[in-house]
């Protein structure tokens, strides 16, 4: 799915078009052959509030044929999709958004004023939603970063506390100025979500803290929003992360692994590896020589 074409490709391994779709919008950057052989591609309708790398804005499925079966914006002035979604095995779609938080909220939120260069701050969540007619949906699951916060630049905040003992929880003032993302509105660009149906767990992709997540799917959205509930236990916060154990103040910038990565995912069951996360590690800030990698993590 080339990024400035409306044209989406199935090629077979010898390099010959099996089948093509026409849009009417580009894509927003990820797209998906269903295994009915339907095809699943957020898209691009012009927000100039968002115009951000990865914007996507509406989720839109073709059958085999190129006719459209479902269009679904999830763009306004306070929020828009963005990169990657997920077909769930309910045949809901799981999807990334950024919502917007003023310069007021941020600070609120214990962000330094110095990490607010262009006056707002784009938290990430995750949205699950249930399609319910050609251009409608329903939200059935929320998860949002905003609800997991932990600081330790302002004490007269209520997450005012101890970063590093804390792994579970996201610095607001992460990463530094002197970063790939530090300090911009969109200060998480996470780029992929995906989700194991074995475990009931979702797996983020956060290009900014050079990190991959993992949360627990099995809680409620208001479980989602809180420190307890679902099969872990821990409601939204964050069972595991991996890349940059500066992030949470466990390492230093010699312990990080994780360079401006993509698309980390499960190895599926059946294949060499399965239940192992891939990740493709871009390679960006990485010492030395800049080169892109794939890492296979345990």
């Amino acid at each position: 799915a080339p990024l400035f074409s409306r044209a989406t490709y199935l090629i077979d391994p010898q390099g010959r078009v099996v089948n093509s779709w026409l849009a009417a919008e580009a894509p927003g950057i990820s797209v998906y052959l269903l295994e009915n052989g339907d095809l699943l591609r957020p898209s691009r309708p012009n927000n100039p509030l968002f115009a951000i790398g990865g914007v996507g804005g509406r989720i839109e499925r073709y059958d085999w044929n190129g006719a459209l079966q479902w269009s679904y914006q999830y763009s306004t002035t306070t929020e828009c999709q963005h990169h990657d979604v997920h077909y769930m095995p309910n045949g809901n779609v799981l999807f990334i958004a950024w919502h917007v938080k003023t310069a007021e909220d941020a600070i609120a939120a214990g962000r330094s004023q110095k990490r607010l260069l262009n006056g707002r701050l784009l938290p990430d969540k995750i949205v699950e939603v249930q399609p319910t007619g050609p251009t409608t949906a329903q939200v059935v699951w929320e998860w949002t970063v905003w609800d997991h916060l932990i600081q330790d630049f302002d004490s007269t905040k209520a997450n005012f506390g101890d970063v590093g003992a804390h792994p579970e929880l996201v610095d607001v003032n992460y990463p530094p100025l002197d970063r790939i993302g530090g300090g911009i509105d969109d200060w998480m660009h996470s780029n992929g979500v995906s989700y194991n149906a074995q475990l009931d767990q979702i797996i983020l992709s956060v290009r900014h803290f050079n990190e991959f997540w993992i949360l627990d799917h099995s809680t409620t959205t208001a479980e989602a929003a809180s420190h307890t509930g679902g099969r872990s236990g821990h409601g939204g916060d964050l069972l595991y992360r991996w890349g940059n154990p500066e992030a949470y103040r466990a390492g230093t910038p010699a312990d990080r692994r994780l360079f401006e990565q993509h698309n980390a995912d499960w190895i599926a069951p059946g294949l060499p590896g399965a239940g192992n996360v891939l990740v493709f590690n871009n390679g960006l800030e990485r010492p030395g020589a800049p080169h892109s990698s794939v890492v296979e993590v345990t």
